[in-house]
């Protein structure tokens, strides 16, 4: 089963990966990639004090930290 990865940069991730003494898979790099898609529209439908920039702050209660 192939999955185009279309919002993350695969071999950036990889490497990421890779630093840390471990390896990946494409189903989770095809996982996380929609995992980004998701939060970007919850974001998008998110009032946000009717401003239509998505900003840090939105980003810090989206996705905490």
């Amino acid at each position: 089963m192939t999955t185009k990865i279309h919002y993350l940069k695969a071999a950036t991730i990889r490497k990421l990966i890779k630093s840390h003494g471990k390896r990946t898979s494409a189903e989770f790099l095809a996982s996380l990639d929609r995992w980004v898609e998701d939060k970007v529209t919850i974001a998008c439908k998110e009032h946000n004090g009717g401003k239509k920039t998505l900003d840090a702050s939105l980003a810090l209660y989206m996705l905490g930290k």
